[in-house]
């Protein structure tokens, strides 16, 4: 038989285990960033309620204007989403920026390549001067022209014989270098274009 004061030994230890196995005694160490994350939205809490049993009017206040804030996230959401995917807009691809709803011809697009080089805007000259050979392509039946087209889908339509695919792409990547990707575009850079941008160049096989 054991002696009284170690069964009285083993019945403290067994209620100290059943106390300390408990959950309030579950110790869990939280990582410090969600810890200091708890305290910061405990205290925001504390603080609004505080506001609002101080100031109710001025927490009316700023609860209409947090409101009024999430609102117009979402409407500015939407208006960037609509113009995402619109055509033309700035997820198109590259799309060219003045494609011209109202249909202008080949001539038009090479005067304004002229007006616009000779002002030395010649980035926009080589997007018109794009527009122009695109446009004579079209009249051959080699592509089919629509404002919203960007030039690599030109490219990738366009039905041409071999070689003269392979030098339209590469037109097509040298206007993306000039007006996507700011490589220095000035007067000999606009001549050599305008050198291999004529459309006998792409439909003399046709």
């Amino acid at each position: 038989m054991a002696p009284a004061g170690q069964a009285a030994a083993d019945s403290l230890r067994a209620v100290l285990d059943s106390v300390f196995t408990g959950r309030d005694y579950h110790w869990v160490v939280q990582p410090q960033s969600m810890s200091v994350l708890r305290r910061w939205l405990n205290g925001l809490q504390a603080w609004l309620a505080g506001l609002r049993d101080a100031h109710p009017v001025g927490f009316g206040v700023f609860e209409a204007a947090l409101i009024v804030i999430v609102l117009a996230i979402f409407v500015h959401a939407g208006w960037v989403l609509v113009r995402a995917v619109r055509p033309g807009g700035p997820g198109s691809g590259g799309a060219l920026p003045s494609a011209s709803t109202a249909r202008r011809d080949q001539a038009w697009y090479r005067r304004e390549a002229d007006r616009l080089a000779a002002e030395g805007r010649f980035v926009e000259a080589v997007q018109a001067d794009f527009l122009a050979l695109v446009l004579a392509l079209d009249a051959a039946r080699l592509l089919r022209f629509h404002p919203s087209k960007t030039p690599a889908e030109y490219a990738a339509e366009a039905r041409l014989e071999r070689g003269a695919q392979v030098e339209f792409g590469e037109l097509v990547q040298s206007l993306y270098g000039y007006a996507f990707a700011r490589r220095p575009c000035g007067a000999d850079e606009f001549m050599s274009w305008r050198s291999r941008a004529i459309p006998e160049r792409y439909a003399a096989a046709h």
